[in-house]
């Protein structure tokens, strides 16, 4: 094999064996590094005072979303509004739904800046607050 078919044959290899490489790298990463789940769970349903604006809901529900970008001991969020059916009428109007990996982290979540700085912002639209706290199985 000459010279040159030595380069050429090195041009197109070497990208192969780069890919490879980085695909290997990945797939061991991967494998190596897996976050614990989330363990813990938080509901925490709101019930608005008469007369609170749709504005002032929609408000709410952006601001208590916003904290899941904020805080890094949030491992999971969603939220809605809840609805009544022919057999009952629903208690609360809005609820979030969290989940965290640890108790410590749920304390993290309470004592944040963040979170005390939305209820200070919210509190005076609420009329009640339920919060439920569980095991994940």
């Amino acid at each position: 094999m000459s010279q040159a078919q030595k380069k050429s044959l090195l041009r197109y290899l070497m990208p192969a064996m780069a890919l490879g490489l980085f695909a290997f790298l990945m797939v061991a990463y991967g494998s190596a590094y897996t976050p614990p789940k989330a363990q813990k769970q938080r509901i925490v349903c709101f019930k608005f005072k008469k007369g609170t604006s749709a504005e002032t809901i929609k408000k709410h529900m952006a601001d208590f979303q916003d904290l899941k970008r904020q805080l890094p001991e949030i491992a999971g969020y969603s939220a809605g509004k809840t609805f009544s059916d022919e057999n009952s009428t629903a208690e609360y109007d809005v609820m979030h739904y969290l989940t965290f990996r640890t108790d410590a982290e749920i304390e993290k979540f309470r004592e944040s800046s963040q979170y005390k700085s939305f209820e200070k912002a919210n509190e005076a639209n609420w009329e009640k607050v339920l919060v439920i706290n569980s095991e994940i199985k």
